[in-house]
């Protein structure tokens, strides 16, 4: 199950990390979906040909850290709804 483990800051984004980049074949993590200031960030699983969530993605220009962390929850929820169903 994914979870926040870890906030970034950068000049121009919040960035929620949802795993560690080592479970991610390398050079495959790019952007997978945008939805308004937040970007998702994804990748293909070593040894799969699974893509899955690395992390969420908050333009700082559109939202502050407060609404970054309310969305980052509600996204993190649609996410387990969605693969609960699968």
């Amino acid at each position: 199950m994914l979870r926040i483990m870890e906030w970034k800051r950068t000049a121009t984004q919040y960035v929620a990390l949802l795993q560690v980049a080592e479970r991610f074949e390398p050079g495959s993590i790019r952007e997978i979906e945008r939805h308004g200031p937040e970007t998702i960030l994804g990748g293909l699983l070593r040894g799969t040909d699974r893509i899955d969530w690395y992390a969420l993605a908050y333009n700082r220009r559109e939202v502050d850290f407060e609404e970054a962390r309310e969305m980052a929850r509600n996204t993190l929820e649609r996410y387990r709804d969605e693969h609960s169903r699968l």
